[in-house]
């Protein structure tokens, strides 16, 4: 068999219900474009910004305002621009949902200061694995002149907190250094002579297609099984030969990475009246669903992918595993076992309890922990000829 030739790189992307492990398979997904940097434009003489702070609830509750320590590492951005902060209370903003909604609420609220800024954060614990606690601080930043240009960069900053006391606000403060950097590219961008000045929102990288495998395009029948196009719980027969054929189209689109629904050996009963052909139900991370294809498709893919400058994302399902998985009987110390999430508000629960009933793995567990590793390293390295 050739080699599988993924590269082993630097970005490991988790997240939570279920959590997903994303393979990044070639360099350089996550940095983005290379962002010329345009020299901090100091504005010659001390001028007002108006600026507005708003923390979104993750899930339910009312908007709160920004931690003084962020406020502060802000507050010394515009300061390197001659920029003076006017905050508008949380009540001008809270309000509304959409940024647009919130700078006119701005615009109406303050009349007179000539740049506006619009801090917006939403705060969401991640996951919690070898004692530490992963928090995701999304962020959008958008800054104004007044009846002039206005400038976005929406972003997340993920955050490794050591205790379980430190939360929302420790997030937000251990994330201000990078969101400082971020306006500060914005503001230099906003606040240049030169019309056409990158900012921080041109860094995007190029655009990423998701692909449920088995409903994007059947491109081998051998392998259908029992799929039924006519069952909307059923299969329906897509796999990696379909979207092998459609790559030009792909490219033709704009999009420069593909991420692949779960294609790894899963349930494919149906369970509860739900269907299983998401591959999120994954049985062994280590062996291919036959639905899809073999490793020969993979390495097919991969190789056209190459070919036309193209990037591959695998997603590895950590968080849990199908119901009726074998490995449960195998190890069964593999599993927390505390029963179905009841207070989505409830850490502890949100990273041992089961996620709608799937077997929650417990992967403070070395050995579970080792196995994870383990089939990561599968797909990361290339495996013998």
């Amino acid at each position: 068999m050739a080699p599988l030739g993924f590269a082993r790189v630097g970005g490991l992307v988790l997240s939570r219900a279920p959590r997903l492990l994303a393979v990044l398979s070639v360099l350089g997904l996550l940095g983005g474009a290379c962002i010329p940097r345009i020299p901090i434009q100091r504005l010659p003489t001390t001028t007002p910004i108006a600026v507005a702070y708003v923390v979104d609830p993750a899930f339910a509750g009312e908007p709160t305002t920004a931690p003084e320590k962020l406020k502060a590492v802000i507050a010394a951005i515009l300061a390197e621009r001659n920029l003076q902060p006017v905050e508008l209370p949380l009540e001008v903003v809270k309000g509304g949902k959409l940024t647009d909604t919130r700078m006119a609420a701005m615009r109406e609220a303050d009349t007179q200061t000539p740049y506006l800024l619009l801090v917006e954060l939403r705060v969401q614990f991640f996951s919690q694995l070898d004692g530490r606690y992963r928090w995701e601080v999304g962020t959008t930043l958008t800054a104004e002149r007044r009846q002039g240009t206005q400038v976005k960069d929406p972003f997340e900053v993920p955050i490794v907190l050591i205790y379980d006391h430190e939360k929302q606000d420790a997030a937000m403060v251990a994330a201000s250094h990078d969101i400082g950097s971020r306006l500060g590219v914005l503001l230099d961008g906003l606040l240049s002579a030169s019309a056409t000045a990158p900012t921080a929102a041109s860094a995007k990288p190029g655009a990423i297609y998701f692909v449920m495998v088995d409903r994007f395009l059947n491109g081998n029948h051998a392998n259908d099984a029992d799929a039924d196009p006519s069952d909307l719980s059923a299969f329906h027969g897509g796999d990696l030969d379909g979207l092998i054929d459609r790559l030009d189209w792909l490219q033709s689109l704009g999009i420069d990475t593909v991420w692949l629904s779960p294609i790894f050996t899963m349930r494919t009963e149906q369970w509860h009246g739900y269907g299983a052909f998401h591959g999120y139900w994954t049985f062994d991370l280590a062996s291919l669903e036959p639905r899809f294809g073999t490793e020969q498709t993979v390495v097919k893919l991969r190789q056209a992918l190459r070919t036309r400058g193209m990037k591959l994302v695998l997603d590895l399902v950590l968080n849990h595993v199908g119901p009726d998985a074998p490995v449960i009987a195998a190890h069964p110390g593999w599993f927390h076992r505390r029963g179905g999430v009841t207070d989505w508000h409830d850490a502890t629960q949100l990273e041992t309890f089961d996620v709608h009933g799937l077997p929650d793995l417990a992967q403070e567990n070395p050995e579970v922990a080792a196995s994870l590793r383990a089939a990561t390293r599968r797909w990361l390295r290339p495996r013998p000829a």
